[in-house]
């Protein structure tokens, strides 16, 4: 017994007088669970030690156990003392049992707030691991860091001390650890045990949580059963299925060094994460499962691009036979310009197979296959033409995207055919603004310009025809064709550049990081240039 207030001076051994049940007065009453009234305690050697161990002897003595009747349980002791000897009245002793049923319910529910506030405090602590464990799950790839969480606060929750998580293997149908707390063992970090053998073995298979008492010593098929090092003092064993809709994946396992199971909010908490590593095991298999499907799909689409570009390519092999043993200069013409397209478009299929965005290729590496192919095809040896391709960071998917590879075509191989007739040297600059979700692609050559009242929508040439139906139709845009305006002169046209411009809503977004202003020299140059 602690000695917690008193009214008067404190005893010698200050504020940490104690007593043992038994010893002097106080021990004496606690011990009896009964009254004590002494007119001279100091007279009575039982009691004479502790009446004297005030700075002032006290001999009258009325002490009165506190005791909580509704349980019968013993709280502490209250006495009421003179210095000189008193024989304490009925009414005093009645009134002292009043006082000590009050102090006893009051240590009752000063108790039991303790005790409630340390429950509630201890759920709260439950309540945010489990939160931190299931953000981790829905959050993290890494099944090997959740899992190592799950089995370190599964056992810090529970009151254990060791913890392992074993997975069901689908191709042999044996348990192996995946992750351990508490073992030091090598051995039990690589253990492996047939389903129904062990507690591990016989959860698993038959999806209900089991603890016993000392099994790891008893059951010989127990992983642990031949590692008394291991086992040490540990005596108790919890093991939960880890349980879904499709079936049992494995069981979680703690240990503890308890003689008695756990209570059933330990236990819940176990199962609880056993749920867990559950749910976190089939997210990982589904996500690898969907991985390999996509990888599937990817290599099948990659290798459909390839063989369409190689199929492109036997046409326009065909194409050139043609145009070689043709005489008539349309036909070699037309055989020309249609060998320069089904060659833009085969190009296009190739930078989509190889594209690190599967399905999708961006505008500046389409226009650069697009010049590779027109520089091979139209431009005669005596001709020294000037590329320039700014940033393009937009991305068009399949469809647009080969639609883009013949209108950049068309353009570069009009820009040559009639901006640089009779011309040994000329400049072809590339461009791309992004306005309000929009993409403006521009295609500006230093050639001869276009004649004065020239509208692109009425030209009755076949390459600008072909431009116009694409934009319009399929990328649902629109297009034009003008002359630069030189910005120092007002409306007066700049010697000697004509754009081309392609109007039309951009399908995906940005790569990450990329700007989207424009970019090089020629939004520059063309400062001004309105359709």
């Amino acid at each position: 017994l602690l000695l917690r207030a008193t009214n008067g001076p404190m005893p010698r051994g200050g504020r940490y007088f104690t007593r043992k049940l038994g010893q002097g007065y106080t021990g004496w009453v606690s011990q009896q669970g009964a009254p004590l009234q002494i007119e001279d305690a100091l007279a009575d050697p039982r009691f004479a030690e502790e009446a004297s161990a005030w700075p002032t002897p006290y001999r009258g003595l009325l002490a009165m156990p506190i005791i909580f009747f509704t349980v019968e349980r013993l709280q502490g002791v209250i006495a009421v003392q003179s210095a000189e000897p008193r024989a304490f009245s009925e009414d005093e002793a009645r009134f002292l049992e009043i006082v000590a049923g009050q102090i006893a319910m009051s240590v009752e529910n000063s108790q039991l707030f303790a005790h409630t506030d340390q429950e509630l405090r201890r759920k709260v602590h439950e309540m945010g691991t489990l939160h931190r464990v299931s953000a981790m799950v829905t959050s993290s790839l890494v099944l090997e860091q959740v899992l190592q969480m799950i089995v370190e606060q599964a056992v810090l929750l529970s009151g254990a001390e060791r913890s392992a998580l074993f997975v069901i293997e689908p191709a042999t149908q044996r348990l192996r650890a995946v992750a351990t707390y508490g073992f030091s063992d090598t051995a039990i970090q690589r253990a492996t045990l047939p389903l129904g053998q062990c507690c591990a073995g016989r959860v698993a298979l038959g999806g209900e949580t089991s603890m016993r008492l000392d099994c790891m010593r008893t059951d010989r098929g127990c992983f642990l059963h031949d590692l008394p090092e291991a086992i040490g003092d540990l005596h108790l064993a919890l093991s939960a299925p880890l349980a879904t809709t499709r079936g049992g994946l494995g069981a979680l396992c703690v240990f503890g060094g308890q003689r008695h199971t756990l209570n059933q909010g330990q236990a819940q908490m176990v199962t609880t994460f056993a749920n867990v590593a559950a749910i976190a095991i089939e997210n990982a298999r589904l996500y690898e499962a969907t991985l390999d499907g996509l990888r599937v799909k990817e290599t099948l689409l990659r290798e459909m691009h390839h063989r369409v570009k190689n199929n492109l390519q036997q046409v326009a092999s065909i194409l050139r036979m043609q145009r070689r043993r043709t005489t008539d200069p349309l036909a070699k013409q037309i055989l020309r310009e249609n060998i320069g397209r089904i060659y833009g478009i085969a190009a296009t299929h190739d930078l989509l197979s190889h594209a690190d965005e599967l399905g999708r290729a961006r505008l500046d590496d389409i226009a650069r296959k697009i010049v590779g192919i027109v520089q091979a095809s139209f431009i005669s040896p005596e001709q020294v033409i000037r590329f320039e391709i700014g940033q393009m960071p937009a991305k068009l998917p399949s469809e647009q995207a080969t639609t883009f590879a013949i209108i950049v075509n068309e353009l570069i191989a009009n820009a040559i055919e009639h901006g640089f007739e009779g011309r040994t040297h000329g400049e072809i600059r590339m461009s791309e603004d992004l306005i309000d979700g929009w993409v403006v692609f521009r295609v500006a050559d230093n050639g001869q310009g276009v004649p004065e009242g020239f509208d692109i929508h009425t030209a009755n040439s076949m390459g600008l025809r072909l431009v116009r139906e694409l934009v319009v139709k399929e990328l649902h845009g629109d297009v034009a064709l003008f002359r630069a305006f030189n910005p120092e002169d007002g409306d007066a046209p700049a010697p000697g550049w004509t754009i081309a411009e392609a109007r039309f809503p951009l399908p995906v977004a940005l790569d990450d990081g990329e700007d989207s202003e424009p970019l090089g020299e020629s939004p520059g140059l063309l400062a001004g240039a309105d359709s």
